[in-house]
C-alpha cells in the first residue's frame, strides 16, 4: 500500500488491486489535485464542504463508488467503517457531521479523521478498533485543536502519524502551522517525502511520524 497526500485533507491510498481517494477539495481553495491522481475506484469523503467533498473531482472507469455516511462496508477488496462525529464549521455547510472512515488494505488498518469539530468520545475512540495508520487534522481552527491531535495519538497509539491540515503553500484555507503538533507530540521529526509504502512487516514497533509533500499544484 502507498499513500500520498494530495494537500488539505485529501489523499490518494492504493494497491495493486485498488486506488482510493479521500476528502477530494475544490479548486477555490487555491492549489488542484493533479490530474494523475484523479481517478479512483471508490471517494471517501469526510464532508460535504467544499475542503472535503468536492466528488465530481474524481473519475474513474466505471465511476467511482462515493461513501460519505457511517456504516460498514466491503467494496473493491477493502473493508471500511465510517463512524459519524460533529464537524468543525467548514463554510456554508447546512449538515453538521464529519465521518471518520477506517479501512484496511494489505493487512494494515487505516484511519483518517476528516475534519471533526469537538474532541473524540472514548466510545469514539474505541469504535476506531486501534488504527495502525493514523491520519489527523493538525491545524484546523474549526476542529479539533493541534493538542487535542497530540492526545489522540497519546490515546491510540498508531504505529505512523500522518497530519494534514495544516498550511502549506498554495492553500488559501484559514489553517494553523503544523510547528504546535510537532513541538508537543515528542516524536522525532522527519524529511518530508513525496508518498509513503507500507506493508504489515514494514510497521514500526513505536509510535513514528510521516510528513508527506503535498502533491496539489
Amino acid at each position: 500500500m502507498d499513500i500520498t497526500w494530495v494537500g488539505h485533507a485529501a489523499f490518494r491510498v492504493r494497491n495493486s488491486q485498488a486506488q482510493l481517494f479521500m476528502d477530494p477539495f475544490d479548486s477555490s481553495l487555491g492549489i488542484k489535485i493533479p490530474t494523475t491522481l484523479a481517478t479512483a475506484d471508490l471517494v471517501t469523503t469526510s464532508n460535504l464542504s467544499k475542503e472535503h467533498g468536492n466528488i465530481s473531482a474524481i473519475t474513474g472507469s466505471p465511476a467511482p463508488v462515493v461513501l460519505s455516511q457511517p456504516g460498514e462496508y466491503e467494496i473493491s477488496g477493502l473493508n471500511l467503517k465510517g463512524i459519524r462525529t460533529k464537524k468543525g464549521n467548514d463554510e456554508s455547510e447546512q449538515e453538521d457531521w464529519n465521518t471518520i472512515f477506517t479501512l484496511e488494505m494489505d493487512g494494515v488498518s487505516v484511519c483518517h479523521l476528516g475534519n471533526p469539530g469537538e474532541r473524540l468520545t472514548g466510545k469514539q475512540i474505541e469504535e476506531l478498533s486501534s488504527p495502525q495508520v493514523l491520519i489527523l487534522p493538525v491545524g484546523s481552527k474549526d476542529g479539533i485543536s493541534s493538542l487535542d491531535a497530540v492526545d489522540l495519538v497519546n490515546n491510540i497509539s498508531p504505529k505512523i502519524v500522518i497530519p494534514m491540515m495544516y498550511a502549506h503553500e498554495g492553500n488559501k484555507s484559514d489553517l494553523g502551522p503544523i510547528s504546535t503538533f510537532l513541538q508537543e507530540v515528542g516524536l522525532a521529526k522527519p524529511e518530508p517525502v513525496n508518498r509513503v509504502t507500507i506493508t504489515k512487516t514494514s510497521l514500526p514497533e513505536e509510535p513514528t511520524l510521516v510528513i508527506l509533500t503535498p502533491a496539489a499544484n
